[in-house]
């Protein structure tokens, strides 16, 4: 417990001293540290008291996970819903993830909500009024609510393994690192995929018996190798879309968190280091789809799960060695409609953060042409963004 405690007020201190100085962004730091320090604590204590009062969770076995990585914006949280209706699957919720990663704390906060329900309910009427004033203003971007699966990446929050990091501290080297895990050395590599297996198997303690790990994470993209050592018999899911609408709907995704920190994602020291990660996330891909058998990976293109959700998926199960049963085939023939006519208010375009189309051409060469995606006129219209 120390040891992240500590790394973590050595994040604050130097977030404080190496970032953009702005009273907004010391203020927000000043305000979240506390609250953050004091989350650590409560967790790091639960996590021991699981070791002492759920100590089988060790013998979980971690059975086939599914990993959805891929570039952000490319439709990766689509795709996790759509897969989420297959009953063989289970992901973390954001409650669990944010203020339960421990089983002894699911277990608190599922007797609390049975006790609510008893006494009527009011507890959820305001749990719901708190969550939209939480996160109303994701909705054009990327809707969030406590009760949606959501990216299990914040189960490395404890040891501050997060990517999440770079918005509060955009200049540190520990939170950049996490764009590269893949190219660590291979001992600190194991730690860390150790540390996720000891969690994921806490979840799968609490899930249906037999359930498999369906996880989604674009920041594991360069993690893809470790994993795959992790778990020999992982299956993975690589997202992709024109880079061209890629780059701006990042860059557009996270003004909001960035402002909070006295930062802009236009400013080109933010700016490039975000395309330099896009474009490595970009030649893994291209790596991936070319090196790894298709048994256990299998890129799939934003545009064509659009245009054929079902045929897309049912690809996917086959290469993987899975059968679709007939309640997720329905599940996935009720989505089609909607995955093709979907529309998102969330609008960008390359020339807000002094882009161009013919700069990202070229520096996403190899992803646009393994792709297909020379051949097709740019746009800046977001259709779905997450």
């Amino acid at each position: 417990m120390t040891g992240p405690l500590l790394r973590f007020h050595a994040e604050v201190l130097h977030g404080v001293a190496a970032g953009p100085f702005r009273v907004r962004r010391l203020l927000a730091l000043l305000l979240a540290a506390p609250a953050l320090a004091t989350t650590q604590i409560v967790h790091a204590v639960a996590l021991l008291l699981d070791e002492i009062w759920y100590p089988g969770y060790r013998d979980v076995d971690v059975r086939e996970p599914l990993f959805v990585v891929g570039l952000p914006r490319s439709g990766t949280s689509q795709m996790q819903e759509i897969l989420a209706d297959d009953a063989r699957f289970t992901s973390t919720r954001l409650w669990e993830l944010l203020l339960a990663p421990a089983i002894c704390q699911r277990r608190l906060l599922r007797g609390v909500v049975r006790l609510d329900r008893v006494l009527g309910g009011m507890g959820a009427r305001v749990f719901d009024w708190v969550q939209h004033l939480a996160f109303g203003f994701m909705d054009d971007v990327h809707p969030v609510r406590l009760d949606a699966p959501e990216e299990d990446y914040f189960l490395l929050w404890p040891v501050f393994a997060c990517f999440l990091l770079v918005v509060p501290f955009p200049r540190s080297p520990r939170a950049w690192e996490l764009v590269r895990i893949d190219d660590w050395p291979a001992e600190r590599r194991r730690g860390l995929t150790r540390i996720y297996r000891r969690m994921v198997q806490r979840h799968l303690h609490e899930a249906p018996a037999g359930a498999l790990l369906l996880s989604k994470n674009p920041s594991f993209t360069p993690f893809v190798r470790s994993l795959l050592d992790e778990f020999p018999d992982a299956r993975v899911i690589g997202c992709v879309r024109d880079p061209r609408r890629v780059v701006p709907s990042l860059l557009s995704s996270i003004e909001d968190g960035a402002r909070l920190f006295g930062w802009d994602p236009a400013d080109p020291e933010y700016r490039d280091r975000l395309v330099d990660m896009l474009d490595d996330f970009g030649r893994r891909i291209v790596t991936y789809d070319a090196e790894f058998p298709p048994a256990r990976y299998r890129s799939l293109v934003l545009r064509d799960v659009r245009a054929d959700l079902l045929a897309s998926v049912t690809d996917v199960y086959h290469r993987f060695g899975w059968s679709p049963d007939p309640e997720f085939g329905e599940a996935l023939r009720r989505r089609a409609a909607s995955a093709r006519t979907h529309a998102s208010r969330h609008s960008y375009a390359l020339s807000d953060y002094g882009l161009d189309v013919e700069s990202v051409e070229s520096r996403f060469h190899d992803l646009m042409t393994r792709f297909g995606f020379s051949s097709e006129r740019p746009s800046v219209s977001d259709s779905r963004p997450t």
